[in-house]
C-alpha cells in the first residue's frame, strides 16, 4: 500500500470505500441490464432472429480484445485515466443503443460494448486492491457484487422495457467514472499466494470457466421454459426475495474471502449451480430448488471473480481470466443450451468430477509445494 493510503482521514477512507463499491456496482449492473439485455433486444430489432448470433459473436469477440488489451496496456502509472475512459465508452455505447435501427449501427454499439465494458472490468478489478483497504477487500466486492444483482432483481428494474434499462446502463456508467477519479493504480506487489502460481491459476481459471459455462446454460435454460420462467422471475415476491438471497450471499462470501477461503468460496457457487442444474432436470416441484441453488451460486462466484484478479495484482491473470469467463464462458454456455432443452445427467456428472479433480490436484500440489518448501508463508499485503 502506498503512503497515501494510510495518510487518508477516515472520511476519506469511506469516501473511497464507497467509491470502490459504486464502481464494481456499476460493472456489473452495466453486464446484467445492458450487456445481457437491453443490448440483445436492440440487435434482434436490427439485424433480425437470424443475425442475432453473428452480432453476439462480434461482441464477444470486441469483449474478449478488451479485457486482454486493457491486461496488455496497464500501467499503474496512468492513473484513473484509462478507467474513466471505460466507463465512458460504455455510456456511449448504451447511448448508441437507444437509435439503433440498422444493422451497421447495431454492430457499431455492439463492438463499443463489448470493447469498453471488457477494458473497463480488467482496469477495475486493477485498481481495486490499491483503493480499498486488504482486510476487508472480499466484502468490499461482496456488497458490490450483492448490491448489484439486488438492484437488478427490483421488479421495475428487472421488467423495464429494453430503452429503460439503456437508461439505467447510461446512469450507472456514469456513476462509475464519477467514482472511478477516487480510484488508483498505485505500483503493488502481486500477491505470494500459492493460489497465483502460474499452475494454480491455470486451475482456478479452469474452475471459473465452468462456473460461466453452468450460469449461463442455466439462465438461458430458465428463460426459455416459461414455467421455470414463471417460477424464478415473474413475481414480485420472488424477485424482492432473490434481490434479498442475492445481497446475503455475495456479503457471506466477501467474508469468507476475506478469511482466505478462496476454494472453498469458488467450490460452494460451484456446487450450487451444478445443484440448480441438476433440478432443472427433474420435475416441476424441484423448480423453487433450482431457483434458490441458482441465485446463491451466482452471487458467490460473482464475487469471486471479482476477488481473485483483484487479490492477485496480476494484469496478466486478469485479463486473461475475465476474457475467458465474460465472454467464451458465457457463450459457451448459451451455445449448448441453444440445442438442448435442458443439460443431460451425464454431462453433469463429468462436469462435476471434472471440478472435484481439479479440487484434488491444487490440494495435492499445495502438498507438494509445503513438502518441498516451495510454499509461500505469507501472502503480501
Amino acid at each position: 500500500m502506498s503512503e497515501i493510503r494510510h495518510h487518508l482521514s477516515e472520511e476519506q477512507h469511506t469516501l473511497t470505500n464507497l467509491a470502490g463499491l459504486t464502481a464494481i456496482a456499476a460493472v456489473i449492473i452495466y453486464f446484467l441490464l445492458f450487456a445481457d439485455f437491453a443490448l440483445v433486444e436492440h440487435g434482434r430489432r436490427s439485424v433480425g432472429e437470424a443475425g442475432l448470433g453473428n452480432l453476439m459473436i462480434v461482441v464477444g469477440l470486441s469483449g474478449a480484445l478488451g479485457s486482454l488489451a486493457a491486461a496488455f496496456r496497464f500501467k499503474p502509472d496512468n492513473g484513473s485515466g484509462p478507467l474513466t475512459a471505460g466507463f465512458a465508452g460504455c455510456a456511449l455505447a448504451a447511448c448508441l443503443s437507444l437509435w439503433t435501427s440498422h444493422a451497421i449501427a447495431a454492430y457499431a454499439s455492439g463492438i463499443l460494448t463489448g470493447a469498453c465494458l471488457g477494458w473497463t472490468t480488467v482496469l477495475l478489478t486493477l485498481s481495486l486492491r490499491p483503493t480499498l483497504h486488504l482486510k476487508k477487500l472480499g466484502l468490499c466486492c461482496g456488497l458490490g457484487t450483492g448490491a448489484a444483482y439486488a438492484f437488478c432483481s427490483q421488479p421495475l428494474v428487472f421488467s423495464a422495457t429494453p430503452r429503460t434499462q439503456s437508461a439505467i446502463a447510461i446512469f450507472v456508467a456514469l456513476a462509475g467514472l464519477a467514482a472511478s477519479f477516487r480510484l488508483r493504480s498505485e505500483p503493488i506487489k502481486p500477491s505470494t499466494s500459492n493460489d497465483f502460481r502460474p499452475f494454480l491459476a491455470g486451475i482456478f481459471v479452469l474452475l471459473f470457466l465452468i462456473l460461466a459455462c453452468l450460469d449461463s446454460a442455466a439462465f438461458f435454460i430458465i428463460q426459455r421454459n416459461p414455467i421455470v420462467k414463471a417460477d424464478t422471475w415473474e413475481n414480485v415476491v420472488t424477485l424482492q426475495g432473490n434481490a434479498f438471497v442475492h445481497l446475503c450471499a455475495a456479503v457471506l462470501a466477501g467474508i469468507a474471502l476475506d478469511r482466505r477461503q478462496l476454494a472453498l468460496t469458488l467450490g460452494t457457487a460451484l456446487l450450487a449451480l451444478l445443484g440448480s442444474c441438476v433440478f432443472l432436470t427433474g420435475a416441476d416441484r424441484h423448480f423453487p430448488a433450482a431457483r434458490a441453488c441458482y441465485t446463491v451460486g451466482v452471487s458467490i462466484g460473482t464475487t469471486a471473480l471479482v476477488f481473485y484478479p483483484a487479490r492477485s495484482g496480476r494484469p496478466w491473470l486478469a485479463g486473461l481470466l475475465l476474457s475467458i469467463f465474460l465472454w467464451f464462458g458465457t457463450a459457451a454456455g448459451i451455445c449448448y443450451a441453444q440445442w438442448h432443452p435442458t443439460l443431460s445427467r451425464p454431462l453433469l456428472v463429468i462436469t462435476g468430477l471434472v471440478v472435484v479433480t481439479a479440487f484434488m490436484i491444487r490440494h495435492f500440489r499445495l502438498k507438494y509445494l509445503h513438502a518441498t518448501g516451495e510454499a509461500s508463508r505469507h501472502d503480501n499485503p
